[in-house]
């Protein structure tokens, strides 16, 4: 008992001593770790490294629209902080573009002066260029703070000596952001007289801008959407009633690209009718006009089809069959798409999964994660969408979120709207009747950012435009 006692306590000290030996800011690298799990950025970003000054600014991609940029600014870091970090916050990366904002605390320890300012920056920049030896870097120079005015004339030293050594370098760039602070107004700054209001932000704005490299990027709103079939005994929730609904929803919301479920051919055309989108699909039942779709819509003027197919979910995925033990026949189709303006392709893929098969939805998650495989690389954008009769604690959900993720556990602002994506025509308390809860999804692929998510539950006359509300994401890559 003695011995397991002794044990403890050594362990107990060990980890203590550890702690106070980790190297400083190393939970908000934990933190960075964590985000990027969740999160995952897709590549091609511009990334912004170093200082408090980097670290407060958390709306820095409002600041450049058209560009995407990953924010690794930590504490109050200096230069060799950064290098110490630089596998966790630069090379974790595949970036676009490095842009650094450090050396303003490497000065405030009031022991390094400007020569050992610029002999850090060429360290850090060497490390940099041993692993990208051509990634565009811009050093955003030193600025002026009200607080460490004892500073500013080795901060003219540094920001001199740091901007001609760049001169002699291919591929780099220097941001004169001190002399447009010059001079010093505390009115730009927050009490401590160090960090920035945003007005000061903007000042950074307007001359990092023109430094920027050019990033292609694609944005767009994708959706899903059961429309329910048109049958008869739906009486006033008949499609005739609300097909209208229906298409006025869609251009209202501008959705670019969506896919359907339980669209019969009658529906089909008066989608059509709307003459925005061409689409791609088959009725499941006999691989031309029988029975439901699962069709793609995408809007024609900004998207050219380079490719499409369907296969059923079932071991005879070539022709019309039900799979294993579901109810019915079920299909997925699948377009490749490019947007006309940028050129950059993305795969879509919709379907509809069995509403009484265990095993058929289970198997149906595995196989068109396989068909996925099959067409598309890793670097290439996938979305699948869907009614996937499954909620998220089931196991054809888990196949799926192994290998993509849940748009709305991802989105970058709150989701909108209820949880729940069914609501069987009940406008009134329709969630106290409701058990299936979220069953209509937007899955995405790590090369795609989600922006935003909303479950719509648009209205008229007290009346819904289908029994599924549609689901809805701006997404980005």
């Amino acid at each position: 008992m003695r011995r397991i006692f002794a044990a403890i306590i050594c362990i107990c000290v060990f980890s203590t001593a550890f702690a106070q030996q980790q190297y400083p800011y190393y939970n908000d690298i934990q933190a960075f770790k964590k985000q990027d799990s969740i999160d995952i950025p897709t590549g091609n970003e511009i990334l912004f490294i170093g200082s408090s000054s980097f670290t407060y600014w958390q709306d820095v991609n409002y600041y450049f629209p058209g560009h995407r940029i990953i924010n690794r600014g930590f504490g109050g870091s200096n230069l060799l902080d950064v290098m110490h970090y630089a596998d966790d916050v630069i090379f974790a990366y595949h970036p676009k573009q490095i842009v650094i904002y450090c050396g303003e605390n490497d000065l405030a320890s009031d022991t390094v002066k400007a020569p050992l300012v610029l002999k850090r920056f060429q360290t850090l920049f060497s490390m940099i260029r041993a692993k990208m030896p051509t990634i565009p870097v811009t050093y955003i120079s030193i600025k002026p703070s009200p607080s460490r005015a004892r500073l500013l004339a080795e901060t003219v030293k540094s920001n001199k000596a740091i901007q001609k050594f760049l001169a002699t370098q291919p591929n780099t760039s220097f941001v004169d952001v001190y002399s447009k602070m010059m001079p010093l107004n505390p009115a730009i700054f927050k009490e401590d007289q160090l960090h920035m209001k945003p007005v000061g932000y903007r000042i950074w704005q307007k001359e990092i801008a023109p430094h920027l490299v050019h990033q292609e990027i694609t944005t767009m709103k994708v959706a899903t959407f059961n429309l329910r079939l048109n049958i008869a005994y739906d009486s006033a929730n008949a499609w005739p009633h609300r097909k209208d609904m229906v298409r006025d929803l869609i251009r209202y919301h501008k959705f670019d690209v969506f896919g359907v479920q339980e669209a019969l051919i009658d529906q089909m055309h008066d989608l059509e009718a709307m003459g925005t989108y061409a689409h791609v699909g088959v009725g499941r039942n006999d691989g031309k006009e029988g029975g439901e779709f699962s069709a793609i819509f995408y809007n024609k003027d900004k998207y050219e089809l380079l490719q499409s197919g369907n296969f059923w979910l079932s071991p005879t995925p070539d022709v019309p069959s039900k799979g294993w033990d579901a109810a019915y026949i079920r299909i997925c189709t699948w377009a490749h798409l490019s947007e006309k303006a940028s050129g950059r392709d993305f795969y879509f893929f919709n379907t509809h999964f069995d509403n009484e098969g265990v095993q058929a939805r289970e198997n149906s998650a595995k196989m068109i994660l396989e068909k996925i495989h099959a067409l598309s690389d890793s670097r290439t954008p996938v979305i699948i969408t869907g009614d996937f009769n499954s909620d998220p604690a089931t196991s054809a959900y888990g196949t799926i979120v192994n290998q993509f993720r849940d748009a709305k556990l991802v989105t970058k602002t709150p989701p909108y709207g209820p949880d729940s994506t069914f609501q069987d025509f009940k406008y009134h308390n329709w969630t106290r009747v409701v058990t299936e809860g979220r069953i209509d999804f937007v899955f995405v692929n790590d090369n795609i950012e989600v922006l935003d998510y909303g479950v719509l539950t648009d209205s008229k006359d007290l009346r819904f435009p289908s029994d599924h509300f549609p689901v809805v994401c701006t997404i980005r890559f």
